[in-house]
């Protein structure tokens, strides 16, 4: 090997590192019916989005998926305590895995194989989110109720394939169900609130995700 192809594979293997130790530290702890995800921030920046994943555990799956549409980030040096109903998590730690990060400058820190799915899936939440706020400008405009736009929701929800045992953990099942998800959201509080209200929620959620002003 030359000393230049050499010198570019230590600052491959570097930046690598770097990347890595950036990630979230993580800590799960057993608790009463479930599990706690200890989330710690290491990095410069705030993280606005992770996932955590339960990896190689036999006969089971599990991840969990933090968004600042349903969280605030979380701040240089803050620890999150997170409660989950699963048990699993708690009675085997050793298999809980922080797979990928967002940061707020937009930088990234994970796995090869996880990183690109947490920022497709925060792509496409975004990309349903701006969908979603469209459907309901035309709802409000046409002066519908909360409940019949939450009717049209659930037959657009219908219409998207969901995930399934055999793909759920992979990329194509991931985003689906965040989608729907996003989706399943919007309809249930418009069946208990109004047009003009849900649609503020969603604003709020899109400049949080970066794509409103």
């Amino acid at each position: 090997m030359s000393p230049t192809t050499l010198a570019a594979s230590l600052l491959v293997t570097l930046a690598v590192c770097s990347a890595q130790s950036n990630l979230p530290e993580l800590k799960v702890e057993a608790s009463d019916g479930g599990s706690v995800l200890r989330v710690r921030n290491t990095a410069s920046q705030p993280v606005v989005a992770y996932m955590i994943e339960l990896v190689n555990y036999p006969g089971s799956w599990f991840a969990f998926w933090q968004d600042e549409t349903t969280a605030e980030p979380v701040k240089p040096g803050e620890e999150r305590r997170i409660p989950i109903t699963n048990m699993t998590a708690g009675a085997a730690p050793e298999y809980m895995k922080m797979q990928a990060a967002i940061f707020a400058d937009g930088s990234t820190a994970g796995t090869p194989e996880r990183v690109p799915v947490l920022v497709e899936r925060r792509k496409q939440i975004l990309a349903t989110v701006k969908e979603l706020i469209a459907r309901l400008s035309k709802a409000e405009t046409a002066g519908q109720s909360g409940t019949t736009a939450a009717a049209d929701l659930k037959k657009w929800d219908e219409s998207i394939a969901g995930p399934t045992r055999s793909n759920r953990a992979k990329p194509e099942g991931i985003v689906a169900a965040a989608v729907k998800g996003q989706i399943e959201w919007a309809a249930a509080a418009l069946e208990k609130g109004s047009v003009p209200a849900v649609l503020a929620s969603l604003r709020a959620n899109e400049k949080k995700l970066g794509g409103g002003q």
